[in-house]
């Protein structure tokens, strides 16, 4: 973790968000090509798209579910550094919503998983963050 609070908060950020999916207390991830870590499925914002509507599109766009931006439901927020990036932290904002949908691997991801806590080490930063919140909180393995 940081050990000068202000000094961390005073990097540039980028906006990122997210969807949290858990089912059978594992959380999926995806590993956009070129990547050696999973992130959440999620990113930038376009410009003038609400953070709900980013979610809905990345989402779509890398795992081919389709969710509603009237579906999500806000769970939490991290700011952690960006993988890959020195000198620079992300803000997760992420969300979460039902779905059955079966992830496939699209658009810039060459891979799809489901992880517990044990496979944390694989993620960016930001994502580990989300995974010790998910362990705390119970919902995740």
């Amino acid at each position: 973790m940081f050990t000068d609070r202000y000094a961390a908060m005073s990097l540039p950020l980028v906006v990122a968000a997210t969807w949290v999916c858990i089912r059978d207390r594992r959380l999926l991830v995806v590993r956009p090509g070129g990547q050696d870590a999973f992130y959440l499925p999620g990113g930038t914002p376009e410009s003038g798209e609400s953070l709900a509507q980013t979610t809905v599109r990345e989402v779509a766009e890398e795992t081919g579910i389709q969710l509603r931006p009237d579906d999500l439901r806000p769970l939490l927020e991290v700011v952690a550094p960006a993988h890959g990036r020195p000198g620079v932290n992300v803000r997760l904002v992420c969300f979460t919503a039902s779905s059955d949908g079966e992830p496939i691997a699209a658009a810039e991801i060459d891979e799809v998983a489901w992880f517990t806590a044990a496979d944390a080490a694989r993620c960016a930063p930001a994502v580990r963050e989300v995974i010790g919140r998910l362990v705390s909180d119970g919902v995740m393995a």
